[in-house]
């Protein structure tokens, strides 16, 4: 690590607490004027540090700027390589670009914000600032069930959001979280199939998170229908935290046997709904989720099957 880079994750390590530049210098074995200019460079990002001759520099807490180095240091344990963005058109489209390019998995790509973010069915995903937006890669070595790894990841971003928020959200099957009747989470899976050998290469997961994210930043058109999980933008949790939370869940419940969970926070099943795939859509009745994360309908003519994809909304 360079000396910025260790001046910040030490300093991560020891919130509001006086560190000494003399002390910072004879630890990272450079100059006090190396420290200086390196805590020079953390404000100028967007870090609160103060800096006193007589005490040294104080990392403020509460800070939630979103970097390449808060993200590192939150993933460090985990071999998540990280890029990160202050406004891209699609973390999705830039992770494949970097997989082309022959970054190998895990790992992660990270936006601000996003001018030009997608959902399921080439819809566009809203992305203002003050939300999570990011992809993560994993190898198709790495993933046990193919056919589960869309709910596998909005479970996990479930699960982390309530460690870290206390706020619960149900599942919209087959990817989205709803926070009091109104949508908070984006999640599309895409992948990527290795062409001479055939089978899933690598999978990539992008997903975005109104975390903080003020009503009138949304379009008005949007704004009874999506939430935030603080909608009047003040939070104490930092995105860098936050989507490392996630990261690392989607990384662990690869190995779980989850389903039972998803079912019973999926809010769908035993509802009426119509079923929209291509230009057909058809009412049915939502009776449960199979192993593989599958919905099972029965449709109004009393036939029952499983839908692996397309949309749903609900009849009220």
């Amino acid at each position: 690590m360079n000396v910025k880079t260790e001046v910040l994750h030490y300093l991560m390590d020891h919130p509001n607490v006086f560190v000494s530049g003399v002390m910072l210098s004879e630890k990272f074995g450079c100059s006090r004027m190396a420290v200086c200019k390196a805590v020079n460079s953390l404000q100028e990002e967007g870090y609160s540090i103060d800096a006193s001759k007589r005490l040294g520099y104080k990392l403020n807490p509460g800070f939630d700027v979103l970097s390449k180095l808060s993200i590192e240091k939150e993933l460090s344990k985990t071999g998540v390589q990280v890029f990160c963005f202050k406004d891209i058109e699609s973390t999705n489209r830039k992770a494949k670009e970097l997989s082309v390019q022959g970054v190998e998995p895990p790992f992660v790509v990270v936006a601000v914000s996003q001018s030009a973010g997608r959902g399921r069915l080439g819809r566009t995903f809203v992305s203002p600032e003050g939300g999570m937006y990011f992809s993560l890669v994993l190898s198709g070595k790495d993933i046990v069930n193919p056919d589960l790894i869309t709910t596998s990841a909005s479970l996990a971003v479930s699960r982390a959001m309530e460690r870290l928020t206390g706020i619960k959200t149900d599942i919209k099957w087959v990817n989205d979280l709803y926070l009091n009747g109104k949508k908070v989470t984006g999640i599309l899976t895409e992948g990527i199939v290795n062409m001479e050998e055939g089978g899933l290469e690598q999978v990539v997961i992008g997903v975005g998170v109104n975390l903080k994210t003020k009503e009138e930043s949304f379009p008005e058109e949007l704004r009874n229908i999506v939430t935030s999980y603080y909608p009047n933008g003040v939070c104490q949790i930092s995105r860098a935290e936050a989507i490392a939370a996630c990261v690392k869940e989607i990384l662990s419940i690869q190995d779980e046997d989850f389903i039972q969970e998803y079912r019973d926070k999926c809010f769908v099943i035993g509802r009426k709904l119509t079923v929209i795939k291509g230009d057909m859509s058809r009412d049915a009745l939502a009776l449960g989720i199979d192993d593989f994360g599958h919905l099972v309908v029965q449709y109004d003519d009393d036939t029952i099957t499983t839908i692996s994809s397309g949309e749903v909304t609900l009849k009220f």
